[in-house]
C-alpha cells in the first residue's frame, strides 16, 4: 500500500528531502566516541534546550523513554506519582515507571487530560500526612486519549503552583506540545515554563524518522544521560537521526497550523455523512476522533483499508491523524471512500 493515505498517526510521514540530505551530510562526519560527543547531537540537544527554555536537553530514541527517565531522575521504589488513568505514561507505556523504577503511580481524576486540581491538592495532602507525599505529577499535553485536547495556559499555572505548595515536580508529557502550542497560540516555552522537565517527539508532527528530546535543569539531564544508559538508551553514534531532527526543529514547527487546519476540515466532513458521529468542536489540534453507529470501528478500519485509507481503531473509536503528508486532496478522497462505505456501497 505505498499509496495509502496513512491517517493511522503523525509518526508515519516520511522525512522530507531537507532532512534526508542532512542525514546524509551527517553520515561522512566524525561521529565521536563518548555519550555526549557528536557535534550534531550537542547541536540538536542544544536548539531543543533553548527552544523550550530549558538548561539542558538529551536526546533518546523514543519519548516513551523520555518519560521514563523523567520519573526515575524523581521516584525510587515505593514512590508516587500523580497522573491520570488515560494518560499515555499509563496506557501505551503500560505503567512503565512501575516495572522500571518502583514508582506507584496516583490516578486522580481528569477532563480531557487537565488534571481536576482539586483532587491533586487532596492527594498530596492526604499523602504528606502519611510521609508518601507524591515526588512528581505528570501531565499531558496535548493529550492524545482525547483526540489531542489542550491543557490551557491557564490549568497549568495552576497545577505548577499547587506542585510549589507541595514542592512537587512537574513532568510535562509533551509528545505533541508543539501542536499543543499552535492550537493555543503560544510558544512551547511558555508551556514549558510550568513544568521542571519536559519531553517531546521529534517523530510526530515534526517528521524527522526516530527520536525525541528530555529537557530540563542541567544538573537533571547530567543524571539523565546515565538513566538512559540504564534504559538501554545510550545510541552511538547518532549523528544522523540528530541531523534529521535539527532541521525538524527549525522547518517544520511553523506549518503545524495547517495540519490542524486538514484535521478541522477532515472533521466537518465527516460530521456531514450520516452514519459517523464526530466533535468539530473537540478537534483541536491534529486528530479526529469519530464513531461509527451502524458497524464496528474495526469493521470500519478494514474496509477502509481495502480502499486504501489507513485510519486506527481506538477506544471503541476510529482515530485519524494528520500530518504533513496529508493534503486537502487527500482529505477529499478519504471523506469520499468514508461515505462510499457508510452507504453501504
Amino acid at each position: 500500500m505505498s499509496d495509502a493515505i496513512d491517517f493511522r498517526s503523525d509518526f508515519v510521514a516520511r522525512p522530507t528531502e531537507e532532512m534526508v540530505e542532512a542525514m546524509v551530510n551527517a553520515a561522512k562526519l566524525p561521529s565521536g566516541f563518548g555519550l555526549r560527543e557528536n557535534q550534531i547531537v550537542s547541536e540538536l540537544e542544544f536548539l531543543a534546550a533553548k527552544i523550550v527554555g530549558k538548561e539542558d536537553a538529551l536526546f533518546v530514541p523514543t519519548c516513551m523513554m523520555a518519560n521514563q527517565i523523567a520519573i526515575a531522575l524523581r521516584c525510587v521504589a515505593g514512590d508516587r506519582f500523580i497522573t491520570e488513568k488515560s494518560a499515555h505514561v499509563i496506557t501505551s507505556e503500560m505503567d512503565a515507571a512501575h516495572m522500571l523504577t518502583g514508582a506507584v503511580a496516583v490516578e486522580v481524576s481528569a477532563v480531557n487530560g487537565s488534571l481536576e486540581l482539586d483532587a491533586v491538592d487532596e492527594n498530596c495532602a492526604s499523602l504528606s500526612k502519611i510521609e508518601k507525599k507524591p515526588k512528581l505529577i505528570v501531565i499531558e499535553n496535548s493529550h492524545v486519549r482525547s483526540g489531542g485536547r489542550v491543557v490551557s495556559l491557564e490549568h497549568m499555572e495552576s497545577l505548577f503552583e499547587l506542585s510549589q505548595k507541595y514542592d512537587v515536580s512537574i513532568h510535562l508529557d509533551g509528545a505533541r506540545v508543539f501542536n499543543a502550542a499552535d492550537a493555543i497560540g503560544c510558544t512551547v516555552s511558555e508551556i514549558a515554563s510550568f513544568s521542571d522537565t519536559v519531553a517531546f517527539n521529534l517523530n510526530k508532527g515534526l517528521g524527522a524518522p526516530l527520536g525525541a528530546i528530555l529537557a530540563g535543569p542541567r544538573p537533571l539531564i547530567e543524571r539523565a544521560v546515565e538513566v538512559r544508559q540504564l534504559l538501554g538508551g545510550g545510541w552511538r553514534p547518532a549523528g544522523i537521526p540528530a541531523a534529521a531532527g535539527i532541521i525538524a526543529l527549525k522547518t517544520m514547527t511553523e506549518r503545524l497550523a495547517v495540519d490542524r487546519q486538514h484535521a478541522k476540515k477532515l472533521a466537518m466532513g465527516i460530521s456531514r455523512i450520516d452514519g459517523i458521529e464526530v466533535s468539530v468542536k473537540n478537534t483541536e489540534t491534529n486528530i479526529v476522533l469519530s464513531r461509527p453507529l451502524k458497524i464496528t470501528p474495526s469493521d470500519l478500519v478494514d474496509r477502509l483499508s481495502k480502499r486504501e485509507v489507513l485510519v486506527l481503531a481506538m477506544d471503541q473509536q476510529v482515530r485519524w491523524v494528520t500530518h504533513y503528508e496529508i493534503t486537502e486532496s487527500a482529505i477529499n478522497t478519504a471523506l469520499g471512500e468514508l461515505q462510499e462505505i457508510l452507504r453501504g456501497g
